[in-house]
């Protein structure tokens, strides 16, 4: 191993790497074949139409049938023209026109993608979230290279910005390649267990890549292990991505021998996400999505100490002794390879070397659910409740980074009054009034906005109200009176409306900027599809069937140490203890020599100097003798 010198690993890692993308990607260097011109009219539809000759099916690039393209009934931002490929594709580049020979045009355009036509992520080019530029005119046409492609099935080009002297037109083409992948799907008791030959293995190479997409935020992914308490262990905690690696070396303090690695936030979002662990002897590289973590392992790490077995999706033996908690994966794998073994075929053929553990299957069929996003403190969701029943009750679930927020509103039938439930200070208050009457508070749950998921059901009957956070029942609070409660008027989700509206709606806090999902009133499921459609309820800028929240501290910008916390829109470092100060912890607090702090007027005494300013180097105490 030592005779291996930096250079070669380096080499080897870069080959290692070049080779990985090309399996990653397919045959992406030859993959943009034109994907819209062929397909049937079918395949195309659209939030509305302005006349049947307007209709979707008339957005192919170039053509001039119809009216030359599709436009919506009305030009707002909740237009949306859709796509369908038939089967998951490969899609590299993306093309714009507006509508032929027409003042019809849009000049920037949201891009969104979904294997299954609900749950729609935003494409973000290089972490931007603004959306791409589109046409200056009707007939010239705008080309867009995506990097990194995408792989979908389903396409959705969303108008932001359009001629303000026409309205929505758009002619569209895709590029692309069929992709080809290996899929398996474990459904968190499961997992697959591979044996390999250890004339196999590189004593110094080791390299692992999958993609996954889950719901859950906790899951072992993959975990090795060796006779002494050695370990490699991939797992998602929280939605975020740990590399546990230990070398188990008794001689050395185990500070010193458990490497613990985190990348990746909010990865349970049913998306897949991609990851790469790459070693060359003591050399790790670990990326996820777009995000690389390189490090030098320390102590004897060595995978010659470990057994010559890997399992996926799970700790399989209950032998096998690990330190922290851990819980199956549940969700989907595809494209799993191990030092270039295709784990996933084999263990479609059924090979000897894979044990497939529990029900696994070779499909991916997640459930879905449909996420709704509040993108603005002037957001809301109204929605009626025609069950008349004798309690008024919604569950929920919502996540997000702010602290404060209107959650819930329900105004009280027959008496007056109303029923709150908000965020403040990152803790669930729920809040009834009656006219006269003291309001009955309930305070539950603490660091709420950690952008998790976090799930809230909410029951008030005539005696009694009460509120469960994560499936922890909050002490709950008798009513004051023996009114009886009523449904059956309107609930207002996220905030509320304008006054305008004549709504009692009130919001002590503002509105609430995240995304909800699994909304039910009075035991029924809230159809998004029909509010989208404009059939229940109403809303105001909202984005129905995608959750939008990012993660601004990922990439960490604060240096030096600083701690990175964040809102809906901005992100803040706190430079506290790091010698640092400034937006991003960038500037020193100290001077950097003795002459500085004598120059400032001080006297002969011990003093923090920072050699380097905003450097690398640490400050150091040095004793400046201001005589000389």
């Amino acid at each position: 191993m030592g005779s291996v010198t930096g250079a070669v690993l380096k080499t080897l890692l870069l080959l290692s790497t070049q080779n990985w993308n090309r399996v990653e990607a397919g045959n992406s260097y030859d993959c943009d074949d034109p994907l819209v011109s062929a397909l049937p009219q079918a395949s195309f539809s659209s939030s509305s139409e302005l006349s049947s000759s307007h209709g979707p099916g008339f957005a192919r690039l170039n053509r001039r049938d119809g009216a030359g393209g599709w436009s919506p009934l009305v030009s707002n931002k909740y237009q949306w023209l859709q796509i369908d490929l038939g089967e998951r594709m490969e899609v590299t580049a993306v093309a714009t026109q507006g509508g032929y020979g027409s003042s019809n045009w849009v000049t920037s355009y949201l891009l969104m993608f979904s294997d299954s036509g609900w749950n729609w992520k935003q494409y973000r080019q290089e972490d931007s979230i603004w959306g791409f530029s589109g046409n200056a005119n009707a007939d010239s046409v705008v080309y867009y290279r995506l990097q990194p492609s995408i792989k979908a099935r389903f396409l959705r080009f969303i108008p932001l910005e359009w001629n303000p002297k026409g309205r929505i037109g758009m002619r569209i083409e895709v590029f692309g390649c069929a992709y080809r992948s290996e899929v398996v799907d474990l459904d968190g008791k499961s997992s697959l267990l591979y044996r390999f030959d250890q004339k196999s293995l590189s004593p110094i190479k080791d390299i692992i890549s999958l993609k996954f997409k889950t719901m859950q935020s906790d899951g072992i992914l993959l975990h090795r292990e060796g006779p002494n308490g050695d370990h490699i262990t991939l797992q998602l905690r929280r939605a975020r991505l740990f590399l546990l690696i230990n070398s188990g070396e008794a001689k050395l303090p185990s500070t010193s021998t458990l490497v613990n690695l985190t990348l990746g936030s909010l990865l349970d979002d049913q998306h897949w996400h991609s990851v790469l662990i790459q070693r060359l002897g003591k050399q790790v590289n670990f990326t996820v999505d777009e995000h690389r973590h390189h490090f030098h392992a320390r102590g004897e790490f060595n995978l010659m100490n470990l057994d010559y077995e890997i399992s996926f999706g799970g700790i399989p033996a209950p032998g096998k002794s690990v330190s922290f908690p851990h819980r199956n994966f549940h969700g989907c794998l595809e494209n799993l390879y191990y030092n270039g073994v295709d784990i996933i075929d084999l263990a479609k053929q059924q090979k000897p070397q894979i044990i497939a553990m529990g029900n696994v299957s070779f499909s991916c069929s997640q459930p879905q659910s449909m996420p709704v996003t509040f993108l603005s403190s002037r957001s809301y969701l109204a929605l009626p409740d025609f069950s008349g029943e004798e309690e008024v009750s919604a569950t929920f679930q919502f996540r997000t980074w702010n602290k404060a927020g209107l959650l819930l509103f329900s105004e009280l039938q027959l008496i007056s009054g109303g029923i709150l439930l908000f965020l403040s200070d990152g803790k669930l208050k729920s809040n009834l009034y009656q006219p006269g009457k003291l309001p009955s508070d309930i305070t539950a749950g603490v660091e709420l906005n950690d952008g998790q998921w976090h799930s809230v059901s909410l029951s008030a009957k005539k005696n009694h109200l009460s509120v469960a956070v994560d499936g922890q029942m909050a002490s709950a609070a008798p009513l004051l009176g023996p009114e009886q409660i009523y449904s059956g008027g309107t609930y207002y989700f996220g905030g509320c409306p304008d006054k305008s509206f004549g709504s009692k709606c009130k919001s002590p806090l503002g509105g609430f900027q995240g995304c909800m999902r699994l909304i039910s009133i009075s035991g029924k499921v809230v159809d998004l599809i029909s509010v989208q459609q404009g059939s229940l309820g109403n809303f105001s800028d909202l984005q129905i069937d995608s959750c939008g929240i990012s993660d601004r501290c990922l990439p960490n910008y604060c240096e030096h140490g600083g701690e990175c916390s964040q809102s809906w829109s901005t992100f803040h470092c706190n430079c506290t203890n790091t010698g640092y100060r400034g937006a991003t912890c960038h500037n020193s607090i100290y001077e950097q020599s003795c002459e500085a702090y004598k120059h400032r007027g001080n006297t002969s005494g011990f003093y923090y100097i920072d050699s380097d300013g905003s450097g690398p180097l640490e400050p150091f105490l040095l004793y400046c003798n201001m005589t000389d």
